[in-house]
């Protein structure tokens, strides 16, 4: 019984985190969104913050592109963050925990898709008789299922999985908890590589040194490199506009259309 309370709350994390998945994307699948949330709900408001940033850096470079999910890293941080708060774990416990969660959310999420692609031709069935009251009706299931689906696997993955997750943890030995220590401090690493494949140029590249040598050479914190990035992302700003101010307007005699094509590669 001790534990129905906990699921329950992580249940309702975890639909509170597709809510915001069903309606756009609202961020709240982002692991420091999600943690937060768990931690609120869990009464460790600091720890659930604490875990979030350390998965958000794990799933740095993970985004969503159309309908591809390479990992549900929300599903992942929810659980993550929930085992790390329950078991009373290292951070490193809970990454390592996280990433496999993330590859079942993925699993499942497919199968939902299978089964709502399935109801297409209920709609248009729907939409070709003008029907809107049976249209409105079937989109309310297919919303219902998807959120209680995802609140029974939270309400479920906690209840029945903390202690034998919990047995599993404690007869890990030393060595290989000190392994995922390792790990878990590389993966960050990974996740701002991956980022980094999409964003890499000449031009970002000295930005990117400059903020590393501040780190490393400089000793300074994460929040004076914030400060610093601000303060250069405001004059590069200011810069731009400038530039854009100076540009000569199109000739009387000039082709619009050429100016926009112009205008779309310089972008």
């Amino acid at each position: 019984m001790t534990m129905i309370w906990p699921a329950f709350m992580v249940g309702i994390a975890l639909t509170i985190q597709k809510w915001g998945d069903w309606y756009g994307s609202l961020g709240f699948n982002r692991p420091m969104v999600a943690g937060t949330i768990v931690g609120i709900l869990l009464g460790h408001p600091a720890e659930g913050i604490t875990i979030g940033a350390a998965l958000e850096l794990v799933y740095l470079g993970s985004i969503s592109l159309g309908g591809v999910m390479p990992q549900d890293f929300g599903m992942g941080a929810v659980f993550g963050t929930a085992f790390g708060i329950l078991l009373s774990s290292k951070t490193s416990v809970a990454i390592a925990l996280s990433l496999p969660i993330s590859m079942l959310g993925t699993l499942v999420y497919q199968l939902f898709k299978i089964w709502a692609t399935a109801l297409v031709p209920r709609f248009e069935t729907h939409l070709k008789e003008h029907n809107i009251k049976k249209f409105n009706r079937l989109w309310q299931i297919q919303r219902a299922v998807y959120l209680l689906m995802w609140f029974l696997m939270g309400f479920i993955g906690i209840a029945a999985g903390t202690s034998a997750i919990k047995s599993l943890v404690n007869a890990i030995p030393k060595p290989v908890m000190s392994s995922l220590t390792v790990a878990a401090g590389m993966l960050p690493a990974v996740g701002i590589a991956l980022l980094m494949i999409t964003l890499w140029n000449n031009k970002l590249a000295p930005w990117f040194f400059l903020g590393f040598a501040i780190v490393s050479v400089f000793k300074g914190t994460m929040i004076e490199v914030a400060f610093i990035g601000v303060c250069i992302a405001v004059l590069v700003g200011i810069s731009d506009l400038s530039k854009n101010k100076q540009k000569p307007s199109t000739p009387e005699g000039g082709s619009s259309e050429s100016s926009v094509e112009e205008d779309f590669f310089n972008d």
